[in-house]
This record gives C-alpha cells, structure tokens and sequence, in this order.
C-alpha cells in the first residue's frame, strides 16, 4: 500500500471512530433527555393524580355536607309537620273543654290579665251569650274582694276567635284568645326545635 493509500485509510479509520464517538454521544444524550422527560412525565402524573385525589376527596365532602343539610331540612319539615299537628289538636281540644273547666280557665286568665279593672272584655261569639256574663261578674268581685276597682264591662260585640278572650282598655290590648296563647307557645317550641337541631 502507499503511502498515500495508508495516509486515506488513516484519515477513514479515523473519520469512522469520530463518528462513531458523535453517534455514542448522541445516543447517550438522546437517553439522557428520555430519563428526563420519562421523570417528567411521573413527576406531572403523580401531580395530576393528586390534584385528582384532592377534588374527589372534595367533591366527597361537599356530597356529604349537602347529605346531611337536606337530611336537617326533611327533618325540620316533619318536626313542623309534628309542630302542626300537635297545636292544631291542642286547638281543637281547648275549643271542647269541659264547660267547667272552660270557665275555671277563662276566670283564672282574666284575674291575672286584669290590671286597672275597668277593662272591656271581648269575649268569643260562643262566650257572649253563655259563660261571658257570669265569668266577668265573678272576676269583678274577685278583684273587688282584693280592693282593686271592679268594672269589667263585657263588650256586646264579639270577637272572632274560637275561645279565650281580648281585654281592650282605650288603644291597648291584652290578647288572651286560645290562639294568641297558642302561638306564644308555638313561638316558644319552635325555639326549643332548632336548638335541638342546630345546637
């Protein structure tokens, strides 16, 4: 071989380890960024995976807290619904009550609404012309047995509302129907209701 032929093999012999050398380079380069990029990948899939996990667990909560706000509703409905039907049952059963006891109640309330004792009494239609008379003579002379001044004057015009009565003195009031008595009641409850529920 010549010299100029060994001086061609040397230059390709040389030409193909450079080469070779670039193509390792670029090999090892080339998986050096696929570990980056497969690192990459895991690090944003795990990412999204606990961005995921974050709004099921959310969303779990939220369907959880709205569960429970509309198991309170339904049961504040029937808890209003018993309210009803219990106060409804009470008005029912204070409008049949003994005559007896009936009266006892009506002469009971008066004396401790009464305060000047010239009051008009308001009785109900069913009242007016049965224990309405009788029932305001007795509490004239039960606060005239105290030393008070004794005119309760029943009223000719009656009220409308099934029992009870209204005291009226010029512009005031005192409201003693069973269905005043009834809401201050129900008032009352319906306080005692959502303490226990929201408490």
């Amino acid at each position: 071989m010549s010299a100029l032929e060994n001086m061609q093999e040397k230059v390709l012999q040389d030409a193909r380890a450079k080469a070779d050398e670039i193509v390792k380079a670029a090999a090892a380069e080339a998986e050096a960024i696929l570990a980056q990029a497969r690192a990459e990948a895991a690090r944003k899939r795990d990412e999204e995976l606990a961005r995921g996990k974050e709004r099921a667990d959310e969303d779990r909560r939220r369907t959880l807290t709205l569960a429970e706000l509309d198991a309170r509703r339904q049961v504040l409905a029937t808890k209003a619904g018993l309210i009803d039907e219990a106060f409804q049952e009470a008005r029912t059963r204070l409008a049949s009550l003994d005559p007896a006891q009936y009266r006892a109640y009506l002469k009971r309330a008066m004396l401790e609404a009464v305060e000047s004792g010239d009051e008009e009494v308001i009785a109900s239609a069913r009242d007016l012309g049965t224990v309405g008379p009788e029932v305001v003579a007795e509490v004239n002379a039960e606060i005239a047995r105290q030393g008070r001044k004794a005119a309760l004057r029943l009223s000719s015009t009656p009220g409308d509302f099934i029992g009870g009565f209204v005291l009226r003195r010029g512009n005031v009031e005192v409201n003693c129907t069973f269905d005043a008595v009834l809401a201050r009641e129900r008032e009352a409850l319906v306080v005692d209701v959502a303490r226990v529920l929201f408490g």
